[in-house]
């Protein structure tokens, strides 16, 4: 086996929760309300289990006669069009394909993320051929010419095959307008623009209350107003007078937005925003105008922020979901909707973004090519049906350079001394925008669009490496101590007792070790698990010269199906060692094979 340093990035492992992409937040900020004149969008995409994200770039295709695009297994097959157009496509790879979580700027400047909504009273509503889930965002992406448009198709979608989920906050922008899309399980739906003027905060509860379903910016079901009447959760106060409908009330219970980890991060989130701390989750806003305009630093404060009551009491920094930067945030993105729409700019972190940099990238001058390990065409097809081998720990790729590292510096407070290094990073990215535009635009006055796209497309690949280093720099002064399992393999299946040797050094007296402390489990527990609850303990603990150096290891005997019980089975996946030693926290990882 391969040896990895012992540190607290194991310990970080057994909180990494189960949110099954549940604890979300978005922040959109209208043009008016934008200190750069331009829609800012930020979103965290918070979600469970062992999650690989990569980002492609799908270049624009024609489709013969009779294509059928097909995604769930069990949802509706839908006919393709004849072209579509290339998108920056952001992958959230799950072991069971998940539907509601990748994110998309298409070449027209389109961009989309979703926030889940469930709890709704229309849970239960009928769709057809299995109805759509991720077809909503993929399809948007390959067919919408503006925000406007990226509604309508995706309300043309639910009209006629249903949606799926039980409900979900969907946010498509481009450099004019930006749109909330609620949508409810079944086919009922209600669309509003977001004001130029407007400032909102959305976690995983619908947020939009009362509305004029026939005001201009809005667009609704039919017979949404009736419906809600008809369940009940709606009675006017006026028969035949529906001023006072409130969308979040009729479609949703209260139960929902009274959650702590919704209601902790809207708190956060509004006080960010207001400087009020409210109480009262039916108090939130659907949207502020603000008393000054935000930046785009504002909006990744927002993102990188946290629930100011929460017990921080177990060693580590992030600990729960409900701070709106948590354990299960595998990806921050903030955009900023600019006129050009081929220098449309985001800022992107590859885990929880107050553990790591926010990247500059320009979406459609295409990844590096580093951010991803397969093809856009084997990407699409492992979506629903993913490899296992897809899940194996890969420590070539960067992004595990960004998720061990947070995993270490979180338990370690290595990120008070990594913050410094970010801010000094992300100010000198910034200072370089304008020159990369400049010598863009100048490439675009000889060569053309093809050539601007170039010298953006350099600027992403020198960013994400420049990201990739600080970050690796900051792993490497951390401490080390290294862990080495003496085992091929651990099984779900078999309880056949297995080793792991804590090495020993000239610094480090393994005999110092506490047995009562040992817990061994993976760095990302099953989808349907928040902490891991019971991890696999020290059974033994032999002292032991295992790698020949003359010094004492710590063997330890331990389950092997306990170890191995929230691992992905079939995969070579990282499964990590904590303990204390002489008071301290001491933790690390090998890698080693999961079989069922």
């Amino acid at each position: 086996m391969t040896k990895f340093a012992l540190t607290a990035a194991a310990l970080a492992a057994g909180l990494i929760l189960g949110t099954n992409a549940i604890a979300c937040s978005t922040v959109v900020v209208g043009k008016n309300a934008s200190a750069t004149g331009n829609i800012l969008v930020g979103h965290n995409e918070d979600n469970d289990s062992r999650i690989i994200t990569s980002q492609y770039w799908v270049p624009a295709a024609d489709h013969p006669a009779g294509e059928v695009i097909e995604y769930e297994p069990d949802a509706a097959k839908i006919p393709q069009v004849p072209h579509t157009y290339g998108y920056y496509w952001s992958q959230t790879l799950h072991p069971a394909g998940y539907s509601y979580s990748d994110g998309f700027v298409n070449e027209n400047g389109v961009s989309l993320a979703s926030n889940q909504s469930y709890d709704t009273y229309d849970k239960d509503e009928a769709v057809k051929d299995g109805g759509v889930g991720y077809a909503i965002r993929r399809i948007v992406a390959e067919r919408a010419k503006n925000a406007r448009d990226g509604v309508n198709i995706a309300i043309d979608l639910v009209k006629k095959y249903g949606y799926r989920a039980a409900g979900r906050v969907y946010t498509i922008a481009d450099k004019d307008e930006a749109w909330q899309l609620n949508l409810i399980r079944g086919g009922r739906y209600l669309a509003k623009k977001i004001g130029d003027n407007e400032v909102l905060y959305i976690a995983n509860a619908y947020t939009l209350g009362p509305v004029d379903v026939n005001a201009p910016d809005v667009i609704a079901s039919p017979d949404l107003i009736e419906h809600a009447i008809k369940m009940g959760t709606y009675k006017p106060k006026k028969e035949g007078d529906y001023s006072d409908f409130n969308f979040r009330e009729a479609y949703q219970t209260d139960a929902r937005r009274d959650a702590d980890w919704i209601k902790d991060r809207s708190q956060t989130g509004w006080k960010y925003l207001t400087g009020k701390e409210i109480q009262n989750p039916n108090d939130f806003p659907y949207s502020i105008t603000p008393s000054k305009k935000l930046t785009v630093e504002d909006v990744k404060n927002i993102l990188r922020s946290h629930y100011a009551h929460e017990k921080r009491d177990n060693g580590f920094f992030h600990q729960s979901i409900n701070d709106i930067c948590n354990p299960g945030t595998f990806e921050s993105v903030v955009y900023e909707m600019v006129p050009n729409k081929n220098y449309t700019i985001g800022w992107r972190t590859s885990g929880m973004p107050s553990e790591n940099p926010y990247i500059p990238f320009y979406p459609l001058a295409k990844p590096s090519a580093a951010q991803s390990f397969m093809t856009p065409d084997e990407a699409t097809r492992q979506q629903f049906h993913a490899k296992a081998s897809s899940f194996d720990y890969k420590p070539e790729l960067p992004l595990y350079t960004f998720l061990t590292n947070q995993a270490l510096s979180d338990y370690l407070d290595g990120h008070k001394k990594l913050a410094k290094m970010i801010s000094a990073q992300e100010k000198d990215w910034d200072k370089g925008r304008k020159s990369v535009e400049q010598q863009a635009a100048l490439a675009e006055k000889v060569g053309g669009t093809e050539k601007a796209l170039n010298v953006l497309h350099a600027f992403n690949v020198n960013a994400y490496q420049q990201g990739a280093n600080l970050v690796a720099k900051a792993k490497d002064a951390l401490p080390k101590t290294n862990v080495l399992f003496l085992e091929e393999s651990i099984s779900q299946g078999n309880d056949k007792a297995a080793k792991v040797a804590i090495l020993g050094s000239k610094t480090f007296d393994t005999s110092k070790i506490d047995a009562k402390s040992v817990r061994i489990q993976p760095a990302h527990p099953t989808e349907d698990v928040e902490i891991i609850p019971d991890p696999a303990t020290a059974q033994s603990v032999a002292m032991k010269d295992v790698n020949g150096d003359g010094i004492p290891d710590a063997v330890i005997t331990f389950s092997g199906k306990q170890a191995a019980k929230y691992c992905v089975p079939e995969v070579t996946q990282d499964v990590y060692v904590y303990a204390k030693a002489n008071g301290k926290k001491i933790a690390g990882f090998d890698t080693i094979k999961v079989i069922k």
